[in-house]
């Protein structure tokens, strides 16, 4: 990641702290200043982690440590928009014997986040209409909170939360909302600059690949042969061709038709 870029994201992550600032973010027992000084740090993660899922996980670690949850994953939402593609899954130490590569329809609870792209949550989830959508075997959840990751006004990911020991609150959803905001901005960072290594990439092949000719070349000036650096003499056409990306293709021009084949170029000339 370049400087620019670095200062970019700062400055972007600046203007996210300022506006947050204005939202409650006083619940429990956490101080106003704990919960800034932790979202800061979850906000360093961006540049400090080399890829998104260590962004999001450290990311998915502050907001339960603020929250006070101790479960939950972040997901992604899979290119055809049907299903969550999981990135981790923290079982709280719980049994969990749920197959992880099991699909995640959008489906029940997580559904009405990805809908209204606003933190949801259910405290008597076990007893709830969505607990029909749990596959066998998964972690029992005392509660469930979802916070989306929304970028250019769409959810593109999930954060899910549960079994705080007490209730979720709506200060509660309100901070997963903006620790969901800071993982989407690390999305989208990652994204960039996947696309940036790409380029660069596809860049340096390409100029890896082009050969130029420059300088002065000696040439015989009656066979035409070059002479290269090592003092060898090679027909134009090799020299060319192994300079450049030129290939060659032998034909005569109407002079040198006329001047060594006259019997030929006068049959054509005669047509």
């Amino acid at each position: 990641m370049t400087l620019g870029q670095k200062y970019l994201i700062l400055y972007k992550l600046l203007i996210f702290i300022l506006n947050i600032r204005e939202i409650d973010l006083m619940p429990s027992k956490i101080s106003a200043e704990t919960k800034l000084s932790t979202l800061i740090k979850a906000s360093k993660t961006i540049l400090e982690k080399k890829t998104f899922k260590e962004s999001a996980r450290a990311i998915f670690d502050f907001c339960c440590q603020t929250t006070g949850a101790v479960s939950g994953y972040v997901a992604l939402l899979s290119d055809d928009g049907l299903e969550n593609e999981v990135l981790f899954l923290e079982s709280g130490g719980m049994p969990c014997s749920v197959d992880p590569l099991l699909p995640m329809p959008i489906r029940g609870l997580r559904e009405q986040s990805y809908k209204t792209h606003k933190a949801v949550y259910e405290n008597n989830f076990m007893n709830s209409r969505w607990v029909k959508f749990m596959p066998e075997g998964h972690v029992e959840m005392k509660n469930v909170l979802f916070a989306p990751l929304n970028i250019d006004n769409k959810t593109v990911g999930i954060m899910g939360l549960a079994n705080k020991p007490k209730d979720f609150t709506n200060e509660d959803a309100e901070i997963a909302s903006v620790y969901g905001e800071l993982a989407a901005i690390a999305l989208a960072n990652s994204r960039y600059i996947d696309l940036l290594n790409e380029k660069t990439k596809s860049l340096e092949k390409a100029i890896s690949e082009v050969k130029t000719l420059q300088g002065l070349l000696p040439i015989c000036m009656h066979c035409k042969k070059i002479r290269d650096d090592k003092g060898f003499w090679t027909k134009l056409e090799e020299y060319i061709s192994n300079h450049s990306q030129a290939n060659f293709t032998h034909s005569l021009c109407p002079q040198c038709l006329k001047e060594n084949y006259p019997d030929f170029s006068d049959s054509i000339d005669d047509e």
